[in-house]
């Protein structure tokens, strides 16, 4: 009987420190927990890191570029700003460091879903279509091996990535000159 008193004293509190949260004007925060909408981010510690995010989102090569490069010469390695790195110099045309800066990231995580779909965007982007393909075999098996660990297998609709880099190959080889590539993403 204590025992179900003291949940709903706790359940109470709770309540009412949530209509605390609302009424104190913090109500933006605190929905999001509960709306299913996106939690607001935060900026990186990391002040290049956070830099080359911003440039990234701008479309901004050169500046996202430079903020990586920064990042990625220090330790702890950075398998996300390898990527992003990756992906900004193949932007601008350098694939020759792009397949070098992918590689590094793939060093670091050979695990990492957003690296193996970039390089295999980079891959098309050079009409290599067979490394292309070998590369969403890969992403196949790393898409599987995160859908077995964490539900049921089906991982298809789940693993973007595989999906994205599916389309685009498919988009490559109907029209290499029309190909479409998925939109960006960071993690």
């Amino acid at each position: 009987m204590a025992t179900m008193a003291r949940r709903a004293a706790l359940q109470l509190a709770a309540s009412l420190f949530l209509g605390l949260m609302v009424t104190a004007g913090t109500s933006q925060h605190a929905a999001a927990v509960f709306s299913g909408e996106m939690s607001p981010t935060v900026r990186s510690g990391d002040a290049d890191y956070a830099d080359g995010v911003e440039a990234f989102d701008a479309e901004n090569w050169p500046a996202a570029i430079t903020a990586f490069a920064k990042v990625v010469a220090r330790p702890p390695h950075h398998d996300n700003a390898w990527t992003l790195l990756a992906y900004s110099l193949r932007k601008s045309g350098n694939h020759e460091r792009a397949l070098d800066a992918y590689g590094r990231a793939l060093s670091i995580n050979p695990h990492h879903r957003g690296a193996m779909a970039y390089l295999g965007e980079a891959y098309l982007d050079l009409g290599r279509v067979r490394d292309a393909g070998i590369l969403l075999i890969r992403l196949r098996g790393e898409c599987r091996r995160v859908a077995l660990t964490f539900s049921d297998g089906a991982f298809e609709n789940g693993c973007r990535e595989y999906t994205a880099l599916e389309a685009s190959i498919r988009s490559y080889k109907d029209d290499p000159a029309a190909r479409v590539e998925p939109v960006k993403q960071r993690w």
